[in-house]
């Protein structure tokens, strides 16, 4: 049976209908969807964009934490030696001794301001003492301090050498990097592994530091016994048997006294929020019949005086700024 013909009209009418259909199928998207597609690439862009900059941040303090512990496990040997040194390898003078202080304590004292801080100084005006003394000849009467290490003989020759005078704006990352560097504890000079590492001279004062993955000196402070790691916590670091011996009838104190240096980068914010708060005064020659006064009980506190009115924290905008800072105590800090 034969399908009836198409009417014109009816013909017509099917032609304008498939051509419609046809227009539908490969029309572009409308302005609203064009709108909706880009925001959603913009969003997806920023999670990976987040993602990606959290990655960076991450690997930047997993670099500058490696770091830190390469020089860290070169202190740390250092520091080790003196806890084994015996009383002929210090060459100690009992007779300065004031009577009330036992041999013990005067020997722990003597090495710690003797040898640890003159091998390990974290100050230009420790190093710039050193040079003061070793010139003066030897009958003077005043001289209270004479170089008993190749390590403080090359500090000497380096200060007396500088003109002009290193700065005292990044001392401590100065001499991290001198001690390391130049022909210290370390005698690293061939060292392959920190040679490869970023240096600068943030103050341009002619003396490099360490920098961290953010471009920031690494300092360095010897005797941090105000330090209070984790950061906020209110608990002293070095409290218990890590506490700094202070008392000289304390018994037998550890001459190196249970303390390690402090290593540390102020981390992605850039802030250190660590202070060497009054260490003139706390780091001063010993007085009266306590030897062991003076060996730096406020370094490494937080910087109180800046942030007077937070409480006493360091505090930007709420947020303690020691919180993401990078050091060679956290894995301690976190047990």
């Amino acid at each position: 049976m034969r399908t009836p013909s198409l009417t014109a009209a009816a013909a017509a009418n099917r032609l304008r209908w498939r051509h419609g259909e046809h227009m539908r199928a490969t029309r572009g998207f409308s302005l609203t969807e064009l709108l909706v597609a880009i925001a959603i690439i913009a969003l997806l862009m920023g999670l990976v964009g987040a993602a990606v900059s959290a990655a960076r941040a991450n690997q930047k303090s997993e670099n500058t934490r490696r770091f830190i512990s390469k020089i860290d496990a070169i202190l740390s040997e250092q520091m080790a030696r003196y806890d084994s040194m015996s009383d002929a390898a210090v060459d100690i003078d009992y007779s300065n001794a004031p009577s009330a202080v036992t041999r013990g304590a005067y020997r722990a004292w003597f090495i710690r301001r003797n040898w640890i801080a003159s091998d390990l100084p974290d100050r230009w005006s420790d190093v710039q003492f050193m040079a003061q003394e070793d010139a003066k000849p030897a009958s003077d009467t005043t001289k209270s301090w004479e170089p008993r290490s190749a390590s403080q003989r090359t500090y000497i020759s380096i200060w007396n050498s500088s003109s002009p005078k290193p700065s005292a704006a990044y001392a401590g990352a100065e001499c991290l990097f001198m001690i390391v560097m130049m022909g210290g504890i370390a005698d690293c000079l061939d060292c392959g592994e920190l040679k490869t590492a970023a240096v600068g001279d943030r103050d341009g004062d002619g003396f490099n530091e360490f920098h961290d993955e953010w471009g920031n000196p690494i300092g360095f402070i010897l005797w941090p016994c105000g330090l209070e790691l984790p950061a906020g916590s209110g608990n002293s670091f070095f409290s218990g048997n890590r506490a700094l011996d202070a008392n000289p009838f304390a018994g037998f104190p550890r001459p190196t006294l249970g303390m390690r240096p402090l290593i540390y980068s102020p981390g992605p914010d850039e802030e250190y929020g660590f202070d060497r708060r009054d260490e003139v005064s706390t780091l001063a020659a010993p007085t009266g019949n306590n030897p062991l006064f003076g060996v730096g009980t406020d370094c490494g506190n937080y910087v109180s005086d800046t942030f007077a009115n937070t409480g006493g924290k360091s505090l930007v905008n709420g947020v303690d700024v020691r919180s993401d800072n990078v050091t060679n105590l956290d894995v301690e800090a976190r047990q």
